[in-house]
């Protein structure tokens, strides 16, 4: 008799021939098939066997909570939502903080660090805003150097919000004629200088220098733009790229055709000891580029007409005249940057306008042409761009461009400007705001200089009597900065710090006495700075 191993083998080699006969069988088949193939070279390709199954689809939606099921279980949902979002409902300071922890995302920085440092403000009040706890701060920096008017929205400019919402919220821009978009343009052509008589609506700063980035390359089928290396146009892809500073690193690998100049204000070197020297140095230098780079593929060159982030950093006199003759000796676009500096920031309407006899091809704002109450930017260009647009399609628009609740707020707030003549009260507060810089330098060992123009101002820090500045612009705060802005603060004074600059812009509509205010809990608190000196 067999083993029971012997008959384990015997199996085995029985279902190895049959496999084998199968194979066998299965494989003449396929050759047969094969030599019966009518394949050429070079037919059409044909794709080899999908890799991937697709999925039977569900029948019901499997995720939790769905408020699109129009069945018990959605209702539920919804209601459960609503009732934890009801209007009634009043959140503690707690519960905000839980939930920016858990849902929300801060701009520019690492999340966690930015909530741990923000304020939790809850109401405004002219100048000044609230936090959930009821401490009152004064603003020294209009927040984004935006809230021109402050925290309190002066009634015409809320009635014209409400009143446009009544009447018809929203237009799609490149197929309708918007009434109050019509009538912003037409007070705009009223008011900024020389013949910038058209106007565009993005929704924002960084899109308004986008849109002058595409008008210009355009209008002169030039792909180059020059920009300076102390400058800040925005946060897109191509407004960083165009950006000068450290925070173009994270972009500008997306953009082309951007090229940097220097400024008249190096940062870590001079051109000159006085302003015509400087001026006249800083131009050379930039007509120079401007040659390396081949003047016929320049379309445009962007300045911010005052620096802002950077510095607050007024031109020499006769460096934007300059600018301007290089522009229109080669046919290049003079595109002004007035998203910062422009209503009024610096006692004149814009930072172009120190300048007398300087009008930009085009000019782009946003903050200030409606006090930041709604997001909004804008874009003028001068005659001569606007009449090729009559014929030509300009490549740019989005959904909200001049959308008309946004629009509506820009024509109150220019209004509000001009019956308030705020321009005006902006360069009588300008001497007020030069002393109070002053007195900061004059008693504090760590304040190395100071700069304004009307209510664009900064003071520097130094860390040591040769001058070096506490931090570099890309460098973490160092602790004696860090224990000055906690001070600050405690005593209720918000502003913005970059590197070794502390930004003095408080509202254009501040007094003598806030300017005080603030200036002095500037100087109660700087002995902190004095005493990390080196």
């Amino acid at each position: 008799s067999l083993s029971a191993h012997q008959h384990l083998v015997m199996l085995s080699q029985a279902i190895r021939r049959t496999s084998a006969l199968g194979h066998a069988c299965a494989l003449r088949s396929s050759l047969c098939a094969f030599a019966s193939r009518d394949v050429k070279v070079n037919d059409v390709y044909q794709p080899g066997r999908p890799t991937t199954k697709c999925p039977t689809p569900a029948t019901e939606c499997t995720r939790s909570p769905c408020i699109c099921n129009r069945k018990a279980e959605g209702e539920k949902a919804r209601r459960s939502i609503l009732a934890r979002h009801s209007n009634d409902r009043q959140w503690s300071a707690a519960e905000v903080r839980e939930a920016t922890d858990k849902h929300v995302l801060f701009t520019w920085g690492a999340s966690e660090p930015m909530a741990k440092g923000a304020i939790t403000a809850c109401q405004g009040d002219g100048v000044h805003f609230i936090d959930m706890d009821g401490k009152r701060y004064l603003d020294f920096n209009s927040q984004a150097m935006c809230s021109q008017l402050g925290h309190t929205v002066p009634q015409e400019i809320q009635d014209a919000v409400i009143q446009q919402m009544k009447e018809i919220p929203y237009l799609y821009p490149c197929i309708s004629i918007c009434p109050i978009r019509a009538k912003l343009s037409s007070l705009l052509a009223d008011v900024v200088p020389g013949d910038i008589n058209h106007f565009l609506f993005p929704g924002g700063g960084a899109e308004s220098n986008e849109t002058a980035l595409r008008i210009a390359r355009v209008f002169t089928g030039r792909h180059k733009v020059l920009a300076r290396y102390r400058s800040y146009h925005g946060s897109t892809t191509a407004t960083l790229t165009l950006t000068g500073d450290h925070r173009r690193f994270a972009a500008e690998q997306g953009a082309t055709g951007i090229v940097h100049a220097f400024d008249p204000f190096p940062y870590s070197f001079s051109l000159g000891d006085n302003e015509d020297e400087i001026a006249q140095r800083a131009l050379d230098m930039l007509h120079e580029q401007v040659t390396y780079e081949g003047p016929s593929t320049i379309a445009a060159i962007f300045v911010e007409s005052i620096t802002g982030t950077n510095g607050i950093l007024k031109p020499p006199r006769g460096y934007l005249e300059g600018v301007r003759d290089i522009c229109t000796k080669y046919g290049i676009v003079m595109v002004c940057d007035e998203v910062m500096a422009g209503f009024g920031r610096t006692g004149k309407l814009f930072g172009f306008c120190h300048a007398p006899s300087v009008v930009p091809d085009v000019v782009t704002f946003a903050k200030g042409l409606n006090a930041a109450y709604l997001p909004l930017g804008g874009v003028g260009v001068r005659d001569h761009i606007a009449e090729y647009f009559q014929t030509n399609p300009i490549t740019i628009g989005s959904t909200y461009n001049g959308h008309p609740i946004p629009v509506a707020s820009a024509y109150a707030t220019v209004k509000y400007y001009l019956d308030n003549d705020v321009v005006g009260h902006v360069a009588e507060m300008e001497p007020h705001l030069l002393s109070g810089l002053q007195r900061l330098i004059d008693r504090h060992p760590s304040v190395k200089q100071a700069r304004g123009v009307g209510l664009f101002g900064c003071i520097d820090l130094q860390k040591d009597t040769k001058g070096t500045f506490i931090a570099e612009v890309h460098e973490p705060m160092p602790p004696a900065f860090a224990k000055f802005k906690e001070q600050l603060l405690q005593d209720g004074l918000f502003t913005m710090m970059r590197g070794h600059t502390v930004f003095c812009n408080p509202p254009l509509i501040s007094t003598p006495e806030n300017l005080k205010e603030g200036i002095d809990m500037l100087d109660n608190a700087l002995h902190i700075m004095d005493e990390a000196m080196e």
